[in-house]
């Protein structure tokens, strides 16, 4: 009897729970049926000794519940059904003896362990208590028979026949009934695969409705609408609930189709050619829909309805009919560039470009997103680190799994062990329950940790083992436990000089730099900037409610000229802010932050000649004449005469700090995050400077 595996076990386990509460019942109604019997004075007519019958139904609720408690920790499950099962084929001889043996009319219940047999241990189980059924009945009628004072030397026809037959009703019973188990066992099995193939569908279908960004319905043969998502509602402004059994005819006009027409299109195999028509936006005003319908039938090919799938185009419909204002030839390129911003298409992996360095760095993801070697995915703050990540998920055999992001400088130092690995209850206080950790949940799936460069040294350890050999021990447990994870890091720093300065372990670093990817800032695939404004503007108009589709050109010009330290990242937060600002169409350049237009004191825009502008000297002397607070450095030439460096760069400093501050409202920690430094480096330098007093301070600063 060898080990099952966890699933047959975990089954046949189920199996005898049920098992042994029938025997309950089984026992308890022929408990019920004795005592009836004694009180209409049974006993009289079969002799039957009621008290030992008691006896045999005592040890039996007795021994059923040892089983039941033994259920729970053995692991020979196959030989505890055997055993149970011998079991009742004793007690039901047991019962025939006590009840008239040969002339007992309870010979039936053998059926009982036959069939329960089946159930636990299919056709082996089956024929296991039908032999032993038949063993213990003929041994006892050979038994009774030859023990009778009236029998003779040998037995008669009539006890020879009743063997045969029982014996024969024993292996009927068996056949039949490992017959039926086998094939509901089957059904049942085909049953779950069947409901995880149409789960598995349905958040497919979910996922798909989710993430296209377009309306899905579907009709019944006669046109009738049987499902609808919420982006279809939106379209049509009301509930998807409200849209079931309504005719599309009568909800689109324009897909309104004849009953010949309707047959026509069920029976035909190839989806419709796209349909364009006018339809009233969720806000009543005029919105342009495009549809595809594809009809759809049964496994038998018959028809059972039609799929449509509707796109709001509206936008590319303004797009396509404008006809711009005069312009210049210039502004004209500049307009037509951010306006119609090249290809409109959705991007699935969320990578918006047409530069040669986004066609490589697709190809690189295509070549690496097959395998499970660990990729460590690098460049500036902004650039797109994560998005790149989900794309070689997306892209690899792990797609079906989870994806799992965690940013490991954004969790305090004494619980990113925790968000990692996972603790178990009362690993430390707060620990109230288990929690699994980052690991375990992408089990199977691809784990991506942001910020690799700011994880302790500490966890790098335990990072390295998890890497190395794949098991990992959560915060508090003894055991260890194994994970099948991708892991994709990123960073924005340098690894191999963190490594050089100690603050980075060297071993780790090679583990993770299997495969880097490299990502170009923005400033250098400035012929993505179009079509990245053109995706924020679509998304951020969604999301606010606005209907702003373009920039003017005095914007647009703002816009490709910026430098972007911030990368995309920076430009999603300015297109963001030119919607949410702007009431019309077109953002100007009063919709854009105030430091792109050189309106925040201490900034200037960023043209491509501003490398060339010195603005050192003559921002210190103002800066000494107003007491720091200056004005925006305006652009000169070099200085022809020679200054005092060192003053007027702690001028320049200086001004730059106060202007900070003023434009922050004297809250230091909102100024030290428009200058980009931390809240301990501004108060140095306040101090350094002498400017404690005009922004008190209670707190002292840390030496």
């Amino acid at each position: 009897m060898g080990t099952l595996e966890p699933q047959a076990a975990s089954e046949l386990r189920g199996r005898l729970k049920w098992f042994l509460l029938g025997r309950v019942a089984v026992i308890s109604c022929f408990f019920a049926i004795v005592a009836a019997s004694y009180l209409q004075s049974a006993r009289e007519r079969y002799d039957v000794p009621v008290q030992q019958i008691l006896l045999a139904v005592a040890a039996t609720y007795a021994f059923s519940a040892v089983s039941a408690l033994m259920l729970v920790h053995t692991q020979r499950l196959r030989r505890f059904a055997f055993v149970q099962i011998a079991f009742d084929v004793l007690l039901i001889t047991g019962v025939i003896y006590l009840t008239g043996g040969v002339a007992s009319p309870f010979s039936f219940l053998y059926s009982l362990p036959i069939i329960n047999a089946a159930g636990l241990l299919f056709g082996e189980g089956a024929s296991f208590a039908a032999i032993a059924a038949a063993i213990a009945y003929d041994g006892l009628l050979v038994g009774l028979t030859l023990g009778s004072a009236q029998a003779g030397a040998s037995l008669d026809l009539h006890v020879g026949l009743r063997i045969a037959t029982t014996n024969l009703t024993f292996g009927m019973i068996a056949f039949l009934s490992s017959v039926l188990t086998r094939r509901l066992d089957d059904a049942e099995r085909q049953l779950r695969e069947k409901q995880a193939e149409r789960d598995h569908l349905a958040l497919l279908q979910d996922t798909l409705s989710r993430t296209i960004h377009s309306g899905l319905l579907t009709t019944d043969p006669e046109g009738r609408i049987t499902s609808a998502d919420a982006t279809a509602g939106e379209m049509i402004g009301a509930a998807p609930g409200e849209l079931i059994g309504r005719d599309l005819g009568a909800v689109f006009p324009p897909l309104k189709l004849t009953p010949a027409a309707r047959l026509a299109f069920l029976q035909s195999s190839a989806a419709s050619e796209p349909v364009e028509f006018n339809h009233p936006d969720e806000n009543g005003g005029a919105g342009h829909l495009r549809c595809v319908a594809a009809p759809l039938a049964s496994t038998f090919g018959h028809p059972i309805g039609a799929l449509y799938v509707l796109q709001n185009v509206t936008a590319l419909k303004e797009l396509t009919d404008e006809t711009p204002p005069d312009a210049d030839v210039e502004e004209l390129a500049a307009r037509v560039a951010l306006d119609a911003g090249g290809d409109l298409a959705e991007a699935p992996d969320g990578l918006y470009g047409v530069s040669p360095a986004i066609a490589k760095l697709r190809e690189l993801i295509d070549r690496v997103a097959g395998s499970d070697a660990t990729v460590l995915v690098t460049g500036e703050s902004g650039t797109g680190k994560e998005v790149v990540a989900r794309a070689m998920h997306a892209r690899g055999p792990r797609r079906d799994k989870r994806f799992v992001a965690i940013n490991c400088g954004a969790i305090p130092e004494n619980l990113i062990e925790s968000e990692l690995f996972g603790h178990v209850r009362g690993a430390f206080t707060g620990a109230v329950a288990d929690r699994p950790g980052c690991f375990r949940a992408a089990d199977g799936g691809t784990l991506f940790l942001d910020e690799i460069g700011e994880l302790p040294l500490h966890l790098q350890v335990k990072l390295l083992r998890v890497l190395q050999e794949r098991t990992f021990r959560p915060v508090g447990s003894e055991a260890n436990v194994a994970v099948d994870v991708r892991i994709i890091a990123a960073t924005n720093r340098d690894l191999s000089a963190q490594v050089k300065a100690g603050r980075f372990r060297e071993d780790l670093f090679y583990r993770l730099n299997v495969i880097t990817i490299d990502l170009p800032p923005l400033r250098e695939r400035r012929e993505d900037i179009p079509l990245l404004i053109r995706h924020f503007l679509r998304q951020f108009s969604e999301m606010h409610g606005r209907r702003v589709s373009r920039f003017s050109v005095g914007a647009g010009r703002l816009l490709l000229q910026h430098h972007y330290p911030g990368n995309i990242r920076e430009l999603e937060n300015i297109v963001e802010h030119a919607v949410a600002l702007c009431d019309g169409e077109t953002a100007a350049e009063d919709h854009l932050p105030p430091y792109l237009t050189g309106q925040m004191p201490g900034r200037a825009p960023a043209t491509p000649q501003a490398a060339t502008i010195d603005v050192i000297q003559p921002l210190a002397i103002e800066a000494r004449a107003t007491n720091g607070h200056a004005a925006p450095p305006p652009r000169v030439a070099a200085p022809s005469e020679p200054v005092d460096l060192e003053a007027d760069l702690a001028a320049y400093e200086k001004a730059i700090l106060l202007r900070a501050l003023d434009q922050a409202g004297g809250v230091k920690k909102r100024a030290a995050e428009l200058l980009g430094i931390n809240y301990r480096s501004l108060r140095h330098r306040l101090q350094k400077y002498g400017l404690s007093d005009a922004y008190d301070d209670p707190t002292p600063i840390q030496p």
